[in-house]
């Protein structure tokens, strides 16, 4: 089996960590795809079972499966590097929370032992795309799309379009758009809904609006919305899972959002389930009174 592995090698422990898993997989004589940088940075001793590639996407590109060594920043970029290939994901946890990449390093062996052994399954996520208004380039998200603001004291004011429909005009701090899998992140963080990975929805979630009676609204993913800034000068940041979409300077914020045509595929291994996750991550219905 051909893996490559992806981790911010700017982060000395997952270094380390990655080196261990290294180790696992050639010891079980799989292929170890891997970049020049990561080589030199993990001080890779040659080995048959190590191949070099020039870039992450390369390494990515060759594999039958991703693992993605550290936390859900992480897993979002390999997410970024998978999109378009389809690869499966692995996700072995060495950063906080780690929501999406659910196994954690002390189970990292037993993982790739049921990896390697065909002891897997494959969960697909839908992820969303964005253009702006007279653009040809996408912008794509597997948690979330937000518009913010760039003053720290002043708000934004955004009006949503669900086709030739008016849905709101959002007086707020900012405004997300997030996917069922983003939805246990900044959109719950803002008071929005948790939704199972499976629905084919989006949840439109306003971050600390200028109005009691303005909340979260679910919408089919199947069609698309649409959301400009009312007055056009406003100062806007837009972004994708946490990165600044570069849009052209000086034109009216005027974005259409709907559901792409690329999936990530995550690895499920047997013994885990959606609602354990949440439980065991987020203590979601824990009992606090004894």
């Amino acid at each position: 089996m051909n893996i490559s592995l992806i981790v911010n090698a700017d982060i000395p422990e997952r270094c380390v960590a990655t080196r261990q898993i290294q180790d696992i997989l050639t010891g079980q004589r799989q292929q170890v795809l891997l970049h020049e940088a990561l080589i030199n940075r993990l001080e890779v001793s040659a080995s048959p079972y190590v191949q070099s590639f020039a870039t992450e996407q390369e390494a990515v590109a060759q594999s039958d499966v991703v693992i993605s060594v550290g936390g859900d920043g992480t897993m979002l970029h390999t997410a970024r590097l998978t999109a378009e290939t389809g690869k499966p994901i692995l996700g072995i946890n060495v950063g906080k929370l780690g929501f999406l990449a659910d196994t954690q390093l002390p189970q990292a062996e037993e993982a790739i032992r049921q990896l390697i052994g065909g002891q897997w399954e494959t969960e697909s996520r839908f992820t969303l795309k964005a253009r702006a208004a007279g653009s040809t380039e996408d912008f794509f998200a597997l948690n979330e799309f937000l518009f913010t603001r760039q003053s720290a004291v002043s708000m934004i004011t955004l009006e949503v379009f669900f086709g030739d429909q008016k849905v709101n005009k959002y007086w707020a701090d900012g405004l997300i758009v997030a996917t069922p899998t983003g939805s246990t992140a900044y959109n719950l963080s803002a008071g929005g809904p948790i939704l199972l990975p499976e629905v084919p929805v989006m949840v439109i979630t306003p971050v600390c609006p200028h109005a009691l009676t303005t909340r979260s609204l679910v919408m089919p993913a199947n069609r698309s919305i649409r959301i400009r800034a009312v007055p056009p000068e406003q100062q806007i940041l837009f972004s994708n899972d946490g990165k600044i979409c570069n849009l052209t300077e000086n034109q009216p914020l005027d974005i259409q959002i709907e559901r792409s045509e690329f999936d990530v595929r995550l690895v499920k291994l047997p013994g885990r389930n959606y609602f354990e996750t949440l439980r065991e991550k987020l203590m979601w219905g824990m009992d606090l009174r004894d």
